[in-house]
């Protein structure tokens, strides 16, 4: 399909800086006999340049369109912070609609450039696409670009309607014993079964609540075992995916974990909880190290146990691995840190609790509670998400413009001004 931006070395490609105090050199060349746009540090750190092209105005909204743009970075050490290349949709006016970073697929070529794609819709109302190529804060190094195109798809090609009904789940009383826990929990697990759920989560250590003897040496179950036999039995019944957590042992370390269950009633992965209160860790319970994300047929999601939640980093490791749906079996919670957890990463958080005010809930990445149970319920909440919906907010770091979450808050990082968190 035609390109409707022009070659590197056209006049409709211009320099841009926020000061004349901040501009990095700019050149147009050619490297390998192909046009190319430079833009070079000058040795000032706060320096901030890019070259940006309009199209004509013959963009259409609610069409889709291939965009890419390649670049070859020199002497920058912060490349993923410091190059970007964002297009920017507007109307037949000029006012700003949406701005999104195009590197969705970023690829090492043979020749040594990254390349950079995306394929997306204009929103509704798209005159014109502005695409944006940038080199800021960086005293030392050089970037080149070339290759920009917008070009029109052959087919539209609307995000795809990605829907999953998530359940969570709460028992607010317990028997005392651990067969009576177990009754409880298939009662719930047939209620979310009942719910067409495609994925339910029960609370943290429901197995094991009110039982007595939880610690090291006193009560554990290695995995698989017989409570993941009794998982994993609703799981093939209903076929949907089922989280819960227990005590695990695994020679002789005990650990509180997390295991996920297949619609097959196969142990698709388990999560082993990292961040242990001070009383857990004192009845011996060794803490996980890692964070593993695991792949459903409905997308990739992360699971974090109680206090996981309590500290910003874990959420997002997972999300930087993918996840897009965080679960997060817990006994005690605050409701706050499961919003926080939503937006600051932009993914959708399911919470299974215990304890406090409407202790389960399901949140939407813009930290809407979908649905919930309060501390006197028993039972089951189930909530339809579209993991494929764009969700847009104006004024989201791109200016007055709506820009998106999930991306901007993970392509924006700094993490070489994150050294202190590793102390």
């Amino acid at each position: 399909m035609t390109n409707r931006i022009p070659p590197a070395n056209a006049a409709d490609w211009r320099s841009w800086t926020p000061h004349a105090a901040l501009a990095p050199e700019f050149r147009k060349d050619a490297i390998d006999g192909e046009p190319v746009l430079i833009i070079r540090a000058t040795g000032a750190r706060n320096a901030y340049g890019k070259w940006t092209c309009k199209t004509a105005a013959d963009i259409a909204g609610l069409k889709s369109y291939d965009i890419q743009a390649d670049f070859l970075a020199t002497g920058i050490d912060a490349v993923r912070a410091d190059v970007y290349a964002l297009v920017t949709w507007s109307d037949a006016n000029g006012a700003l609609l949406t701005r999104d970073y195009i590197d969705q697929s970023r690829e090492a070529l043979p020749d040594g450039w990254i390349g950079l794609r995306r394929t997306m819709t204009a929103p509704a109302g798209a005159a014109f696409a502005e695409l944006e190529l940038a080199f800021r804060w960086s005293a030392s190094g050089e970037v080149a670009w070339r290759r920009a195109s917008v070009a029109e798809t052959a087919a539209t090609v609307q995000p795809p309607i990605r829907t999953v009904r998530v359940a969570t789940t709460l028992i607010n009383k317990f028997s005392g014993s651990r067969t009576g826990n177990l009754a409880d929990m298939s009662d719930l697990l047939d209620q979310a079964g009942a719910q067409r759920a495609d994925i339910v989560c029960l609370s943290e250590g429901v197995y094991e609540q009110g039982a007595g003897g939880r610690g090291y040496g006193q009560f554990g179950e290695p995995i698989p075992g017989a409570f993941t036999n009794f998982l994993a039995s609703h799981a093939r019944k209903h076929r949907y995916y089922v989280i819960a957590s227990l005590f695990e042992t695994d020679g002789d370390v005990l650990y509180n974990t997390a295991v996920l269950i297949d619609r097959d009633g196969r142990i698709a992965g388990k999560y082993r909880k990292t961040h242990l209160p001070l009383f857990e860790a004192e009845m011996g319970v060794t803490p996980g190290s890692e964070y593993p994300v695991f792949d459903t047929d409905f997308g990739r999601i992360g699971i974090l146990i109680c206090w996981d939640s309590y500290f910003p980093e874990p959420a997002r490791l997972l999300a930087l691995k993918g996840a897009e749906l965080l679960f997060v079996p817990t006994q005690g919670n605050a409701r706050i840190q499961s919003l926080a957890r939503a937006v600051d990463n932009g993914v959708h958080v399911v919470v299974a609790g215990m304890w406090e005010e409407k202790p389960s809930r399901i949140v939407d990445p813009r930290g809407d509670v979908l649905a919930e149970l309060s501390e006197e319920a028993h039972g089951v909440a189930v909530a339809e998400i579209d993991l494929g919906k764009p969700l847009y907010k104006n004024w989201l770091s791109v200016g007055d413009a709506d820009g998106e979450a999930r991306s901007l808050f993970r392509r924006e990082r700094r993490p070489s001004t994150y050294g202190d968190l590793t102390i």
